[in-house]
């Protein structure tokens, strides 16, 4: 499902379900059972022939991108006892509206749509298109390192770490299974990307600045369609994609995009490392730990050095699926690495007009940083470890057997430069965070 993430949010739709009729515990887990009768008890019926539609309000907002609009549905099949859906589908529409001294903005708008079609070729293939467009009128740029300073200079406007980001994005995921817990995974994706830096911002600054080697210090600062093509390994022995209670999420992978037009000089190659461990304790708690490297290299377009992964990519060190707490965009560099524990659970189970419905909760904490470049030994990445970090709890929300979200209340000292005074994120975001 996409991913979403909002700093403020009322989820009514939960609030409505604890108004159902009294909740009961979930039964704890027995690892001694068989794999398939655990799984059943644990995830429910793949056999039925059904329909599991589910819909959550997104209402939030913060001083920065204003009060925030929008919706996330989702639908999900069930038959032939496929795991973990015969097909998932989910369309995700959200808008942000902020009062500025000349009116009223959009400042922020996405539409997402996303289908995933496991159980095809006998079991062994499953395809995963997607699809989305986004407008940021005020994207988040802090310069370039691990030390990038968050405090704008005397005199700048509320747009100095700014700049207008306009992306249309289509990506299509195919994943085989080579043997046992064992895939093969390719991801292409094509994208036009228009980023606009505004008038004395950072970015604007940057854009003719040039790195000590001579080169551009920015790469990507016009319209860009960029094409990638990615592959790679995956071991996955999870017991549960929905909610993993125990087994091994592996993948390496690696990609190469090409920027058009070629005069932009944008060629880059990545590869990505995770290694993730679910871990079943006592009751219904889970122990999730996961690690995870990103390395680009080439001619990077600059929007690209705050994200990370292959196959999904994803806002990497900051935003609600990496270190929460630390905004979206704070931290840029080549080089990213991150470390992540949470001990979560699903605790309560009611039913509500035919649904069911359960409950938990997890408490994390979250680290890493980013390297400008390979040296290690940039002026950009300062002195000393380094390391951002975040802390936080949050509560599960799991409708029918497919549709997980997650509200979530991180605090990272980085949060201050996004919302001076309030150093926190608060996320509402689709399935587990690993």
């Amino acid at each position: 499902m996409a991913r979403l993430a909002a700093r403020v949010v009322f989820v009514s739709a939960v609030l409505w379900a604890r108004a159902g009729r009294a909740a009961d515990p979930l039964p704890a887990s027995d690892p001694a059972a068989p794999v398939a009768e655990q799984r059943a008890a644990d995830e429910g019926d793949f056999v039925t022939r059904r329909y599991e539609p589910a819909v959550l309000p997104i209402i939030g907002g913060n001083s920065d991108i204003g009060l925030q609009l929008g919706v996330a549905a989702t639908l999900s099949r069930f038959a032939d006892g496929i795991v973990p859906y015969a097909w998932n589908m989910d369309l995700v529409v959200s808008l942000s509206f902020k009062g500025t001294p000349t009116g009223t903005e959009l400042a922020q708008q996405s539409y997402v749509w996303d289908i995933d079609v496991p159980g095809l070729a006998g079991g062994r293939l499953r395809l995963n298109p997607f699809a989305e467009f986004r407008r940021t009128v005020n994207q988040g740029y802090f310069g370039l390192g691990d030390a990038s300073n968050g405090v704008r200079p005397p005199g700048s406007d509320s747009r100095y770490f700014q700049y207008q980001h306009v992306e249309g994005n289509a990506r299509l995921i195919a994943r085989y299974e080579l043997e046992g817990p064992l895939y093969l995974l390719s991801s292409t994706i094509g994208r036009y990307v228009n980023p606009s830096a505004y008038p004395g911002s950072k970015l604007a600054a940057d854009e003719s600045a040039v790195a000590g080697n001579g080169s551009r210090l920015l790469y990507g600062i016009e319209p860009l369609a960029i094409a990638s093509e990615g592959a790679g390994i995956v071991y996955d022995s999870r017991d549960s994609e929905i909610f993993p209670r125990e087994g091994w999420f592996d993948q390496l992978g690696a990609r190469y995009s090409q920027g058009f037009p070629l005069h932009a000089d944008v060629q880059y190659g990545e590869t990505e490392a995770t290694i993730a461990r679910y871990t079943r304790l006592p009751g219904p708690f889970v122990l999730a730990t996961q690690l995870a490297a990103d390395l680009k290299f080439g001619h990077v377009p600059f929007f690209e050095l705050f994200t990370g992964g292959v196959f999904l990519p994803d806002y990497m060190i900051g935003g609600s699926a990496s270190i929460r707490g630390v905004p979206f965009g704070r931290y840029l560099g080549e080089i990213k690495a991150v470390g992540n524990i949470e001990l979560r659970a699903l605790l309560i189970r009611t039913h509500l007009f035919g649904q069911t419905f359960q409950f938990g909760n997890d408490v994390f904490a979250d680290a890493g940083r980013v390297w400008n470049d390979y040296s290690f030994r940039s002026p950009l990445d300062g002195r000393g470890s380094g390391i951002k970090w975040g802390v936080g709890v949050g509560e599960y929300f799991l409708w029918g057997q497919a549709a997980m979200f997650r509200l979530e209340l991180a605090y990272s000292p980085d949060a201050e430069s996004e919302n001076p005074g309030f150093p926190f994120g608060i996320y509402i975001s689709d399935g587990v965070s690993f």
